[in-house]
């Protein structure tokens, strides 16, 4: 249920659930909405009264997850002079008429070429093909120059690497099946990042947890992770 209060001056929308919960519960999600659980014996007072003493955290909460979106600059509709993010510099998408689909990178613009500019479907399929494209090569060959490193400290078998889009994960190892899934969202982080993100997973292949022993072995690598680790979260 969608809910509207007033907290300092402004107007702030939120989802309202009750479920079985011990307590009043409030999230700034990714996408800067808010969202609130409670018990159900608890009263929409109650929950107003709780929001409005947290009002400083959901605004800060909403406008460090505004800072997110922007960082990542992701392509909304694929229109021309649309600024999106590659590796972290921010670009502008120039759609342009041609005989045959594809993009030609020309930094700081991407020259979207496609049959028919009207078609946003067409846009989206062009350069959604060239990004993941892209991210993939950056990946692998990064997965190439780090493994060694594992490989010296006892892994033996490459692991397989896969691609996806993942909402809430920039990568994820299967150390049973030894598989590394990468998110396509990484073509937007700075590439100082998706070498963390790497490290990172491959770091798992010998630390399948996050104990002090796994940071260990991702400092082995990249000393200065924890910076790289903390410039990841901006995305």
């Amino acid at each position: 249920m969608l809910k509207t209060i007033l907290l300092d001056g402004k107007s702030v929308e939120y989802e309202f659930e009750r479920k079985r919960v011990r307590n009043i519960n409030l999230r700034i999600r990714h996408d800067g909405s808010v969202y609130v659980s409670c018990p159900r014996w608890i009263t929409v007072k109650e929950v107003e009264d709780f929001l409005r003493k947290k009002s400083d955290f959901i605004f800060e909460g909403i406008r460090k997850m505004g800072q997110r979106i922007d960082n990542a600059a992701r392509p909304v509709d694929y229109s021309d002079n649309e600024t999106v993010n590659v590796f972290g510099d921010k670009c502008t998408i120039r759609v342009i008429p041609s005989e045959r689909n594809k993009v030609v990178f020309d930094w700081p613009e991407i020259h979207l070429y496609v049959t028919d500019v009207s078609d946003g479907e067409l846009r989206k399929k062009t350069y959604e093909k060239w990004r993941r494209g892209l991210l993939k090569d950056k990946v692998l060959e990064m997965c190439g120059y780090y493994f060694p490193h594992f490989e010296n400290a006892g892994v033996r078998i490459p692991p397989e690497i896969k691609f996806r889009q993942m909402s809430s994960k920039w990568g994820v190892c299967d150390v049973r099946k030894k598989t590394i899934t990468f998110n396509y969202n990484l073509f937007e982080v700075p590439e100082e990042s998706v070498a963390y993100v790497v490290v990172h997973e491959f770091a798992h292949l010998i630390e399948p947890n996050h104990s002090v022993r796994f940071y260990a072995q991702v400092g082995r690598v990249l000393p200065d992770y924890k910076a790289r680790m903390s410039q990841l979260k901006e995305y």
